[in-house]
């Protein structure tokens, strides 16, 4: 007996495409709801540090980090303006990095490599007499 048409077999092509679908969609795994989170599970974290600078120079600064190991480019994170204290982008986190602040009319500080733990917050003083390279 030849399945090919719906009133020889009983049971319409649209049921058989119904039940291929369904068979399907369950093979890939998509589901109506959302996987659950359980609150037990370990919490997904960014690699990052907040960082805030007091600027007590007369100076406005740009400040920026750059991998300790220089496999990437300088990243600048904000501009804080002479005499201000501003919270600026996140910086890397769990990997050294080298911080920097350059003024304006030139010249650069650079502290030494440090790694940040994940959602560290750090404040960067930098003071008035601050030695700035050329």
């Amino acid at each position: 007996m030849r399945c090919g048409r719906a009133p020889r077999c009983g049971v319409s092509l649209s049921v058989h495409r119904l039940l291929l679908l369904t068979l399907l969609l369950t093979a890939c795994g998509i589901h109506s709801e959302p996987p659950r989170v359980s609150p037990a599970s370990p919490r997904v974290q960014a690699a990052l540090a907040m960082l805030t600078v007091e600027n007590r120079t007369a100076s406005s600064l740009t400040i920026s980090f750059r991998d300790a190991d220089r496999t990437r480019g300088i990243v600048s994170i904000g501009v804080v303006p002479p005499g201000e204290t501003r919270k600026l982008a996140p910086v890397s986190a769990a990997e050294p990095i080298i911080l920097s602040a350059r003024r304006a009319e030139g010249g650069t500080l650079e502290l030494p490599a440090r790694t940040f733990t994940i959602d560290e917050q750090w404040r960067w003083v930098i003071p008035a007499d601050a030695a700035f390279r050329r």
